[in-house]
């Protein structure tokens, strides 16, 4: 799917938010997000859906580092378990769906941890075959960060380690910009466990480390930054899997 010059700005604005205000999802931001779900699902064989009114899965629960409060709607990632690698698509994809809506001045949250499963799914048309992997959460927010979001934003600095682990070159403009965008990336429990590679031309996308059930989606998040990086310096490439790791070319 090509790149939206609207994300580049977006991954500068966008923060994850966990207090949301009554204001509803106009229905006009709704069809734009559902179009978008739908061009995705259909590149991607994913099972992506905007649930509105789904709000009982969503507050009261200490969902990625805090409670969610006030969120109404949320985007369900539903990917087929039998399908290579459907953790890193509902990342890679997922994030898109986020990029837009903040590019539209929506606020999202990526939620992997402790919210409601069950009654979340209660609003989710899937098979056996399909999981609901995890959700973002979507609405309107106040402009003023809670005290709350405060704290949780202090806490999540400094959490960027070196994601560079290893090159045979020197680094090339889209190569820099695109780790830069990467660093900005969201992760489901903030933690930050992608590297990248740079050998014989080719990025290579890897998970350093495995401490949840979440690195795969991580790394699928991580892997669209970079590649908005990349184009935001001109370069356009795709990612290849290729012998069990993704490729950047």
């Amino acid at each position: 799917m090509e790149i939206r010059k609207a994300w580049i700005e977006a991954v500068d604005k966008r923060i994850s938010r966990r207090t949301f205000s009554d204001r509803e999802i106009s229905d006009s931001d709704i069809l734009t997000l559902i179009n978008l779900i739908d061009e995705i699902n259909k590149e991607s064989s994913l099972n992506i859906q905007f649930i509105k009114n789904g709000d009982e899965g969503l507050n009261g629960f200490k969902a990625s580092y805090g409670l969610i409060s006030g969120a109404k709607s949320y985007i369900g990632l539903v990917g087929n378990s039998k399908n290579l690698n459907y953790k890193q698509k509902i990342g890679y994809y997922g994030e898109m769906i986020v990029l837009q809506a903040v590019a539209m001045g929506l606020s999202t949250c990526w939620i992997g941890g402790t919210y409601d499963k069950k009654e979340c799914e209660k609003h989710i048309k899937f098979n056996d075959k399909e999981e609901l992997v995890c959700i973002i959460a979507i609405g309107h927010s106040p402009k003023e960060l809670s005290i709350k979001e405060k704290v949780v934003k202090s806490i999540s600095k400094g959490k960027n380690s070196d994601i560079i682990i290893e090159k045979d070159e020197e680094l090339p403009d889209w190569v820099l910009n695109g780790i830069n965008l990467s660093k900005k990336s969201p992760s489901a429990l903030n933690k930050k466990e992608i590297g990248y590679e740079l050998k014989n031309k080719k990025v290579k996308a890897v998970i350093k480390e495995k401490n949840h059930n979440y690195e795969d989606v991580d790394l699928g998040i991580s892997m669209l930054h970079f590649e908005i990086g990349a184009y935001e310096k001109g370069y356009k490439g795709n990612w290849h899997f290729e012998n069990g790791s993704y490729l950047y070319y």
